[in-house]
């Protein structure tokens, strides 16, 4: 059977259902509505959804075919009117079954696996108030009996067996079927460390007049958080005073293109909902898999900064080779353990390294999770289709991004991910943190960048050279031949090995090459003319590698 396209809204009486089932005939056409549960059949197509709340079929109740487009506009009453749905836009979750949203509501309030004795109160308290201490690291299972696992949840195993032959540049790990999780942390930080470059980031930090326009730059998610708090301001002020409905109606701030644009799905997006897997997940380790979206969501909002909200040929390999959890299938256990990781990473892989960058990319986080999931669901969707069209990255949406949209459309808390919001906004990194000694390069770059500009007063070489061209113009046309030229060309193509060898035997090897320019005071208009043809082709023999300057 097929599952058709439909998307959900409601109103406080009823329900609406919209199905786009072509070539259907009206009378094969069946609907089922059993408490929460609606069910469409026509054959090819069956659509089975599970509402928040309960729905009746009454008088109220329509069913319409638009035969021409093949749309299907189911209307269905609640059963309290007044209430309120949530989540009819995460598609997936209405199409789980009755016992998976039970599985779901029992996975939210405590785990499977319950521990008899002595447990730490501490995770007690934050599991079942879904308050987690995003500093309290975590053990990782070392079990050696068992076969070493990587993904989401960690459920995965098989998928990177010859990842070595297929011209994978995101991936690091030596042996992901086999390594332990702490050797693939290992071999994360020997990458990183190789690859940082102090001469790549001291140059990034002295010549940052593009970056800096970068961080400057406001980001799409910051306009639509501050469109989304306008937004409930307003439906403050409208309980205080219902004036401000008259108001609003001329300009109704939720009709911001930039809020709709992160927090509404397109027809698109709804389509790659729909062909997601149907899977129900036990959360090993919740804190792991939130920590996961973070190191993510880190990578994708700064190649999003660096190519100024476009996607490059290159943005599914810098999404990847960023992220630790891609590139190194990391299992992060605190939350600045992951913020350190990205920040090491985000200064030794893309294109621009540079420290405030990387802290404008964590505000940018930030703003991201105070949308709330939907927001990290269109991102993540938009990552998945930049995998899914690799023909060798594809393989990271099957044991990652699938995964994550599934999740954060069915168990994924609004309240978790506000809470790491407000932690990832008081979480200050240090340098040192990071292991490569940045300020002692930043202090190196600017004493390097100043001592180039005072060397010795004098300007560089293309400024000699215009220069001399002026000082040489200005002594032919005065006829001073007490003055010695400022520039002295070495005779080519022997020229520097004749002063090598000069100098070693302690005579000045400039003074074999020089060109005189002088004139005398009283010469005529002929010599004049030709000790200028003299001077050009002499001017166009220098080569500034060559030029040599008299004190």
């Amino acid at each position: 059977m097929i599952t058709p396209r439909f998307s959900v809204r409601q109103d406080e009486t009823s329900v609406y259902v919209e199905i786009h089932a072509p070539h259907v005939r009206a009378q094969t056409i069946e609907f089922d509505v059993e408490d929460d549960q609606f069910k469409f059949f026509a054959n090819p197509y069956y659509l089975r959804l599970t509402f928040p709340g309960k729905v009746v079929e009454d008088e109220k109740s329509t069913a319409s075919l638009d035969a021409a487009s093949g749309n299907i506009t189911v209307t269905l009453s609640k059963q309290n009117p007044g209430e309120e749905f949530a989540n009819l836009d995460l598609l997936t979750s209405l199409l789980a079954t009755r016992r998976e949203k039970e599985a779901e509501s029992s996975q939210s309030k405590r785990p499977f696996i319950e521990e008899v004795g002595n447990i730490d109160s501490t995770l007690q308290e934050a599991y079942l108030d879904e308050e987690f201490d995003w500093e309290l690291p975590q053990q990782l299972n070392n079990d050696s009996l068992l076969k070493e696992m990587y993904g989401f949840n960690q459920q995965y195993s098989g998928y990177l067996t010859h990842v070595h032959s297929t011209a994978n540049e995101i991936n690091e790990v030596e042996n992901p079927e086999n390594d332990t999780a702490e050797k693939r942390r290992q071999i994360r930080i020997a990458c990183e460390d190789a690859k940082f470059d102090e001469d790549y980031y001291m140059e990034n930090y002295i010549n940052d007049e593009f970056i800096q326009m970068l961080i400057q730059q406001k980001s799409r998610f910051c306009t639509a958080l501050q469109q989304q708090q306008a937004n409930e301001q307003s439906a403050v002020v409208d309980q205080l005073a219902a004036q401000v409905d008259q108001l609003l109606s001329t300009g109704d701030p939720k009709s911001s293109t930039e809020l709709k644009d992160a927090v509404e799905f397109t027809d698109d997006e709804k389509k790659i909902m729909l062909d997601l897997p149907r899977k129900t997940h036990i959360i090993q380790n919740k804190q792991s898999v939130y920590l996961g979206l973070v190191d993510i969501l880190f990578a994708y909002l700064l190649d999003q900064r660096i190519n100024q909200d476009e996607f490059t040929v290159e943005s599914t390999w810098a999404i990847g080779a960023v992220s630790a959890t891609l590139s190194n299938l990391e299992q992060f256990t605190s939350l600045r353990s992951t913020v350190v990781a990205c920040f090491r990473r985000g200064l030794a892989y893309p294109l621009y390294r540079n420290w405030e960058l990387c802290e404008k990319v964590l505000e940018d986080i930030c703003n991201v999770c105070q949308l709330g999931r939907r927001a990290i669901l269109k991102v993540f969707l938009q990552i998945k289709g930049l995998f899914d069209q690799h023909d060798i990255y594809y393989i990271y949406s099957k044991i990652y991004i699938d995964d994550y949209c599934v999740w954060l459309q069915t168990m994924a808390s609004d309240k978790i991910i506000g809470s790491l919001a407000h932690k990832l906004h008081r979480l200050e990194v240090e340098k040192d943190e990071i292991g490569w000694e940045l300020d002692a390069y930043e202090d190196l770059a600017l004493m390097t960048s100043e001592s180039d500009m005072e060397e010795t007063g004098r300007p560089n070489a293309e400024d000699l050279a215009v220069n001399s061209e002026q000082n040489l113009g200005l002594e032919i046309a005065q006829g001073d031949s007490s003055r010695e030229p400022m520039i002295e060309v070495l005779d080519e193509p022997n020229a520097s090995q004749n002063a090598t060898e000069s100098c070693q035997n302690g005579v000045d090897s400039r003074s074999s090459a020089n060109v005189d320019l002088s004139v005398p005071a009283q010469a005529p208009v002929s010599d004049l003319l030709a000790l200028e043809d003299k001077n050009a082709e002499a001017q166009s023999k220098i080569k500034r590698p060559l030029i040599e300057i008299i004190d």
